[in-house]
């Protein structure tokens, strides 16, 4: 039977759209809601408070939700998800429209959003390996992530742009473009069904993705690799953009976070031929070691620009990784168990990645930028010494 590409393979499209406008509603949110909650009820510390609440839901539900999905199948998630953030934020629209806006409502969206991110994340990854065939995930992969580094850009500047022109409009945007994901999947024309064989409730169910990946050596690595690197670079990022904001430059975190999507964006692009090229081991040897030659650049006081150019290579070299880390996750992982293997990739890094930017902020209450900034390139520069000895990258398929 003939292959059918990428380009012409229907299934893949939508889900590609779908996820693609989840995503543009999660992000535009990311920015229009502290603006929200500052504008109306003039309290830094309620900022910190709802960010905290959105941190400790994805912590709370994190091990359950993959579970759901090996329970329930990706495509019923993906739906559920959308319509239930849909109608989430919708409310709050219509809450601020009214002038009824709460700081309880507030809250209750943060934690609906929070809560139903996780699973739709970790159905995503079960819906691509049954819409393409095996050979096809480093492209369909590295699509996805090219896809996410623009978005990373534009949808927080759409969000602001939005909130510029009224308060409302947001919101509502997000809420109909998670109408519109939702739509996108059940309209599929696929075979997708309830998984055979569901796992139970049960202890021993909820920690079966993690008894898999303590046996599997090529994955565990890459699970320390992904909390250390983001640990780190989310550090070092804030640093930058404290630092850059008390030398009275307001460009900076957005010099910044250009440079990061435009090497997350090459990177994606560069990372089909990377895999056809080398084995496994080979780039993510040079990425780790380059992402810490670079955090050691950074820590030696380069400048704004030279940094957010040193950081987005990092970022071109993590991409590569990424791809072929979700790769093997989709390839190697039973189908019973790839949404809590799913959830654990997809989830605790960005737990991780909060930590590395609060441990920050800590610092430089007590310690000057050269201390902090080292601080941070040393955890990458023992994990580039680890990888470069470690056998687990011998383990992984070619």
């Amino acid at each position: 039977m003939a292959v059918v590409s990428l380009r012409h393979n229907h299934v893949y499209q939508r889900l590609w759209i779908s996820h693609t406008l989840s995503l543009i509603g999660t992000l535009a949110s990311f920015v229009s809601l502290p603006l929200l909650i500052l504008d109306s009820f003039h309290s830094p510390a309620a900022v910190g408070l709802v960010s905290f609440v959105g941190a400790a839901t994805l912590l709370l539900v994190m091990p359950w939700t993959g579970l759901l999905v090996d329970r329930t199948g990706w495509r019923a998630v993906m739906v559920a998800c959308d319509l239930l953030r849909a109608t989430a934020l919708a409310l709050l629209a219509a809450a601020i429209a009214g002038d009824r806006l709460t700081f309880a409502l507030v809250l209750a969206v943060t934690v609906a959003n929070s809560a139903l991110s996780v699973p739709f994340l970790s159905a995503t990854g079960a819906a691509l390996r049954a819409s393409v065939e095996a050979g096809q995930l480093p492209a369909a992969l590295a699509l996805n992530q090219g896809r996410t580094a623009v978005v990373g850009i534009l949808g927080p500047v759409g969000g602001a742009a939005l909130y510029d022109d009224s308060t409302a409009l947001p919101f509502a945007v997000d809420a109909l473009s998670f109408l519109l994901s939702a739509l996108c999947v059940c309209t599929l024309r696929t075979g997708a069904r309830t998984p055979a064989g569901k796992p139970g409730f049960g202890w021993r169910d909820l920690g079966a993705g993690w008894r898999f990946l303590r046996g599997h050596p090529f994955l565990r690595y890459m699970a320390l690799n992904i909390c250390v690197t983001d640990f780190s670079f989310n550090g070092l990022v804030l640093v930058l953009v404290v630092t850059s904001s008390a030398e009275g430059n307001a460009m900076g975190a957005g010099v910044i976070m250009a440079a990061s999507g435009a090497g997350n964006a090459l990177g994606s692009a560069l990372a089909v031929p990377v895999m056809r090229w080398a084995r496994s081991r080979e780039p993510v040897v040079l990425s780790v070691w380059t992402t810490a030659a670079t955090a050691a650049a950074v820590a030696a006081q380069a400048g704004m620009p030279w940094s957010a150019l040193l950081l987005g290579i990092a970022c071109l070299a993590a991409s590569i990784v990424a791809v072929i880390t979700n790769t093997t996750i989709l390839r190697e992982t039973p189908a019973h168990l790839l949404g809590r293997v799913q959830t654990i990739f997809q989830t605790a890094p960005r737990l991780v990645a909060a930590g590395g930017s609060s441990c920050a902020g800590v610092l430089l209450t007590f310690l000057p930028v050269q201390v902090v900034l080292p601080a941070f390139a040393v955890p990458l520069a023992a994990l580039a010494l680890h990888t470069t000895s470690t056998r687990a990258l011998r383990a992984v398929h070619e």
